[in-house]
């Protein structure tokens, strides 16, 4: 009995067991997402070959080709503008949300909720055809705004920047709220109060008191959306069409139509370098002190 005692508490190595479990995961990331991006990272090196797809011989003709070209250039310029003026429409409208959210009964909160959560619940394709309904030449509001007489003609508000950034606050609206919902339950309400007591004004309390003290939210909410924004595909292809590309609808194009594998994949690493770039930005501005 002693002996079988001492069996049952002797100690398990912590590495072997944490090792152990971590292997799925592990192999699951090596396989299907390390292994594919040294493959494209690889790629983004080789020339392009119209009878070959490409040619296995190291360049940087594609970096120094996409970073000095025009085009690509304003393709970059025209995909960050449109991340900024989301996120920047998605916080404005985030904020007082989630405002009202925390200060709401839990009933009225549970309804909320549900309401900022519906967009994520609903397939992106799905959703994004529904915008295509109603901003379409023929869609509702053009029809609707055509049969009250208040237009002659369809407006332009279809396969531009406009579509393109309405579907992608009704995608990334929820992102924002969620994360300053998170941070502003947390706040001692007393310090609003204090405020008010003071003699501080609704808008002075939110500048100087309610507004930093939700930053850190904010940058999260701001990094969720803007990276979701820039990296979005359906979206800005199903609702830009021809008329208005990003960086991920232009990858597409290079790797289905245009078969330019090299450009895509150098595309697709400069779309990565700038998601990185964000991420590490935010990281040093929120990073604890």
């Amino acid at each position: 009995m002693a002996s079988t005692s001492r069996d049952i508490k002797s100690p398990v190595r912590p590495g072997l067991g944490i090792t152990t479990l971590l292997a799925p995961v592990t192999s699951f990331y090596a396989l299907f997402l390390i292994l594919p991006y040294t493959y494209i990272l690889w790629l983004s090196f080789t020339r392009y070959s119209s009878t070959l797809l490409f040619e296995p011989t190291f360049t940087l003709e594609n970096y120094a080709a996409i970073l000095t070209d025009t085009y690509y250039l304003s393709l970059l310029g025209k995909t960050i503008g449109l991340g900024l003026f989301v996120t920047i429409v998605t916080l404005l409208m985030g904020y007082p949300l989630a405002m009202k959210i925390v200060r709401s009964s839990p009933t009225v909160k549970a309804i909320l909720l549900i309401l900022v959560m519906t967009p994520l619940l609903v397939n992106v394709v799905v959703r994004t055809y529904a915008w295509l309904v109603l901003l379409g030449d023929k869609g509702v509001i053009n029809q609707s705004l055509i049969a009250i007489g208040l237009i002659d003609s369809p407006l332009p508000i279809n396969r531009n920047f406009i579509s393109v950034a309405l579907g992608l606050i009704h995608l990334s609206l929820p992102l924002m709220v969620l994360s300053l919902v998170s941070i502003m339950q947390k706040l001692d309400h007393l310090l609003v109060e204090a405020g008010e007591s003071l003699g501080a004004g609704p808008l002075r309390i939110l500048v100087k008191l309610h507004f930093p003290l939700c930053l850190p939210g904010v940058g999260t909410g701001c990094l969720l959306v803007f990276c979701t924004v820039i990296s979005a595909f359906v979206t800005p292809q199903l609702l830009g069409g021809n008329q208005f590309s990003t960086i991920s609808t232009v990858i597409y194009q290079k790797f289905t139509f245009t078969m330019n594998w090299p450009v895509g994949a150098t595309l697709v690493f400069i779309l990565l370098a700038l998601n990185f770039t964000v991420i590490l930005f935010h990281g040093y501005l929120f990073k604890e002190r």
